[in-house]
């Protein structure tokens, strides 16, 4: 007789390593000073705005200078929002659950190691857009030049063997990611405005759980949202 066993998911075993290695680890995190890593985790988790920043700011700087356990802080970090966006991401539908969510972390690591530094503020914001923009990136100009240009067959011969074919929407988190960029290049939002419209439209999280960590009630945080989609919606037409 032989067994067989499931491999172990990526996150399973960042989660096991985490538990029983770095949790009770001890380690001087530059200027954050000498604390162990769950309570650091715990510090990061529990604040917002400025005061995460100046947690999260100094651990980047820190994994890009090569220290592996700043590094590895941040991956436990983004883990809740590699596990969301695993599961809204259309581009990995053909994955298997823990592949997409593994291809997800993955991209948490590659947001950290490119974060542009000279972003000081809304550190969290920032690395998530960049996770999203790592699953669901933009072609490049080179990219549509070739799908506009490139006809293997004629059409009509495609019709006759394929019947009548149209273009296909991009999935709808790539255009919520072209949009995204484009209101923050053009100044229409900016990055807080910008995260608040993806938690809303690509998190798993209530309204309530949203408006609870922005200590908002859930009417206002609605209205909020309502604000700032409406400033979205105006500058997109009129640029149309």
């Amino acid at each position: 007789m032989s067994s067989t066993t499931a491999p172990v998911s990526l996150m399973t075993r960042l989660n096991q390593d985490w538990a029983g290695t770095h949790v009770a680890r001890e380690h001087t995190f530059g200027e954050l000073g000498t604390l162990t890593c769950g309570e650091l985790l715990e510090q990061i988790r529990t604040t917002r705005g400025p005061a995460q920043d100046a947690l999260l700011y100094p651990l980047i700087t820190l994994a890009r200078r090569g220290d592996r356990i700043a590094e590895r802080v941040l991956v436990q970090v983004l883990i809740p929002a590699a596990q969301r966006m695993a599961h809204r991401v259309t581009s990995l539908d053909d994955l298997d659950r823990a592949d997409r969510v593994g291809y997800a972390i993955g991209a948490a690591w590659e947001s950290i190691r490119t974060y542009k530094l000279h972003l000081h503020a809304r550190v969290h914001a920032n690395l998530t857009m960049n996770m999203l923009g790592l699953l669901a990136p933009e072609k490049s100009a080179n990219q549509r030049h070739i799908h506009d240009n490139t006809a293997p067959v004629s059409d009509e011969v495609l019709e006759i063997q394929a019947g009548e074919w149209e273009q296909p929407e991009a999935p709808a988190e790539v255009q919520l990611a072209r949009l995204f960029t484009w209101a923050l290049d053009t100044r229409v939002l900016d990055r807080d405005e910008i995260a608040l419209l993806s938690r809303a439209a690509l998190g798993e999280e209530t309204h309530q759980q949203i408006a609870d960590d922005l200590g908002l009630t859930v009417a206002a945080m609605r209205k909020r949202v309502d604000r700032i989609r409406g400033r979205l919606r105006d500058a997109a037409r009129d640029q149309l």
